[in-house]
C-alpha cells in the first residue's frame, strides 16, 4: 500500500471516529414500565413509568412499541413516542398514554393482538435515538378493540309501539339486559371482559342504582313514586374492561309518565320482599298469573303441569271460552277428562305444540312441573311459533326476547346465548339439555348454583313468574 493511500484511509477513520463521538453521546439513566393493564382498546394504552439514575444535562424518555411476533422484529422509530424530557439529575415518574393511532405499524390493531413495549433514555428524540435491543421487552399488552354485544328487555306488553316509546303497566317493573364482550371472535382470542353498564336516567326523580354493574346480567328495577311526572328517559351503554363502549341502548326515550304507572301493581299478602316479587306483581297486573282465594300467591309453592298449560296459553291470548271441549288429534290423554278444570288448557297447549305427554298416553297433569320442563316449554313456544305463527297471539306474539333471541345463532361459537355454564347435572342427551342452554344463555333462567341447574327440581310459582316475565320482555 502506498504512503498516500494509507494517509487517506487514516484520515477517513479519524473523521468517522469524530462523527461518532459527536452524534452518540453516552446518556446515564434507567427507565422502566412500572404498570401496564392486561388489556387496552385498539386506540391507546396508559403506561406507568419511572426513570432513575439521571445524569446531568437533558435526557429524553422514549417508549417503543411493536406487535408481538414469534420471531421478534426490530423496533421501529416510527412506533416510538416521547414520554418526557428531563433536565438535571432528578428521578421522574408518571403515566403516559401511548397512542396506537399515530404509529406507523400499530394503527390497525385487532382484538387478540399482543403488543410489546420497552423504554429507553437518550439525548436524541425518536427519529435519531439508538434503537433498543431486539430482545428488550418491559411490558406486554393485549388488545380488545371491540365493545360488548348486548340486548335488553322492557316489561312485557302488547302495545303497538316501539319498546322505547312504551309505558309500564304499573309502578314497579324491571328493565334487564345481557351483554357479552367476547363477540364475533374465536374462543382462543383474548378479550378484556365486561366492565360496566353505564346506566343513564333523565327525568323528575332518581331511580335506584343497578344491581350490577360488574355482572354481565343487568337487573334494573324501578318503582315510580306518586310524584313522578313529565318525560323520562333511561338508557345503558355497556363498556368492557378495555374501555370500549357499545350503544347506547335506549330503554325509554323521553316518554311522559302516565297515570297507570303511578298505580301500585297487583299484590298478594305473602309476596312482599320476595326475590320474585316484581315479576309476580307485574304479571298479575297484566292478568297472566293469579293467586289463591285467600289473597296469597304462594311464590315458593310448586306448580303442576296442568297449571303450567293454563299459564302459557293465557299468555298466548286464550281464555276459558276459547278452549277446545274435546281432545284434538294426538292429544287424547287417558288421564285428562273433559270434566277436569284443566282439560281445555292441556288440550290447547298440546295442540299448539307447547307441551307434550310423558309417554304411555299420559299427560301427568297433577305431577309437579320441573325446572327442566319449564325451559323446554319456552323452547317449544319459540320453535312452534316459527313453524306456524298463526297459532299465536297475546303476549307471545310480540317482539319479545323468547322469539327474537332463542333462534339466534350462538356467540361467538358453540353453545347458545351470551353466556354459558358447565352444568354438572345436565346430561348431553337429556330432553331439556338444549332448552337449558338457551334459557340460561339468553338470561331467562338462572342456575341453582355456579355448576348446577337442577333440571329435575320442581319449579316454584315465583321461579315460573320470573322466567315468563323475562321470556315475554319486549326487545327491539
Amino acid at each position: 500500500m502506498s504512503k498516500k493511500i494509507f494517509t487517506v484511509l487514516l484520515l477517513a477513520v479519524f473523521m468517522l471516529a469524530q462523527f461518532s463521538i459527536a452524534s452518540a453521546v453516552a446518556v446515564t439513566g434507567d427507565a422502566s414500565i412500572t404498570a401496564i393493564p392486561d388489556f387496552s382498546s385498539g386506540t391507546d394504552v396508559d403506561l406507568d413509568w419511572a426513570a432513575t439514575g439521571m445524569a446531568a444535562g437533558t435526557k429524553n424518555i422514549l417508549v417503543w412499541g411493536r406487535e408481538y411476533a414469534a420471531v421478534p422484529v426490530a423496533y421501529d422509530p416510527a412506533d416510538c413516542q416521547l414520554i418526557a424530557t428531563i433536565i438535571g439529575t432528578s428521578d421522574a415518574s408518571g403515566t403516559f398514554t401511548y397512542d396506537f393511532t399515530t404509529t406507523a405499524n400499530l394503527n390497525a390493531l385487532a382484538t387478540g393482538d399482543q403488543v410489546e413495549f420497552t423504554l429507553s433514555v437518550d439525548d436524541q428524540t425518536c427519529a435519531t435515538a439508538d434503537v433498543p435491543a431486539i430482545d428488550s421487552v418491559m411490558g406486554v399488552n393485549y388488545v380488545d378493540a371491540t365493545g360488548p354485544v348486548f340486548f335488553y328487555g322492557n316489561p312485557p306488553s302488547t302495545a303497538l309501539v316501539a319498546a322505547s316509546l312504551d309505558t309500564a303497566a304499573c309502578n314497579t317493573f324491571e328493565y334487564w339486559a345481557l351483554a357479552r364482550d367476547a363477540s364475533f371472535v374465536s374462543l382462543d382470542i383474548a378479550y378484556s371482559g365486561f366492565g360496566s353498564w353505564n346506566p343513564q336516567v333523565t327525568g323528575t326523580f332518581a331511580p335506584p342504582a343497578p344491581m350490577g354493574p360488574t355482572s354481565s346480567l343487568l337487573s334494573w328495577t324501578f318503582a315510580f313514586p306518586a310524584t313522578a311526572t313529565g318525560p323520562w328517559t333511561a338508557s345503558i351503554s355497556p363498556e368492557d374492561m378495555a374501555g370500549n363502549v357499545s350503544g347506547p341502548g335506549v330503554l325509554r326515550n323521553a316518554v311522559n309518565v302516565v297515570p297507570a304507572e303511578l298505580e301500585d301493581c297487583a299484590t298478594f299478602s305473602d309476596i312482599a320482599g320476595h326475590e320474585d316479587e316484581v315479576y309476580v306483581r307485574y304479571l298479575a297486573t297484566l292478568g297472566l298469573i293469579s293467586g289463591f282465594a285467600d289473597g296469597t300467591f304462594g311464590p315458593d309453592n310448586t306448580l303442576t303441569r296442568a297449571e303450567a298449560s293454563a299459564l302459557i296459553e293465557i299468555s298466548n291470548g286464550y281464555d276459558d271460552t276459547m278452549l277446545p271441549t274435546s281432545a284434538p288429534a294426538g292429544c287424547d290423554f287417558t288421564d285428562v277428562a273433559a270434566s277436569d278444570w284443566f282439560s281445555g288448557w292441556v288440550w290447547q297447549a298440546c295442540d299448539d305444540g307447547l307441551m307434550n305427554g310423558v309417554g304411555g298416553g299420559l299427560f301427568d297433569p297433577n305431577n309437579l312441573l320441573t325446572r327442566g320442563q319449564v325451559v323446554t316449554i319456552l323452547n317449544n313456544v319459540a320453535t312452534s311459533y316459527f313453524v306456524n305463527p298463526a297459532l299465536f297471539g297475546g303476549f307471545i306474539d310480540t317482539p319479545n326476547v323468547l322469539l327474537l333471541q332463542f333462534p339466534t345463532p350462538a356467540y361467538p361459537y358453540g353453545g347458545y346465548g351470551f353466556r354459558t355454564a358447565a352444568w354438572t347435572d345436565v346430561s348431553v342427551g337429556a330432553f331439556y339439555a338444549t332448552p337449558v342452554q338457551k334459557a340460561y344463555g339468553w338470561g331467562i333462567a338462572e342456575g341453582t348454583s355456579d355448576t348446577t341447574f337442577s333440571p329435575d327440581q320442581a319449579a316454584t310459582r315465583g321461579e315460573f313468574a320470573k322466567m315468563l316475565y323475562r321470556a315475554l320482555s319486549r326487545e327491539f
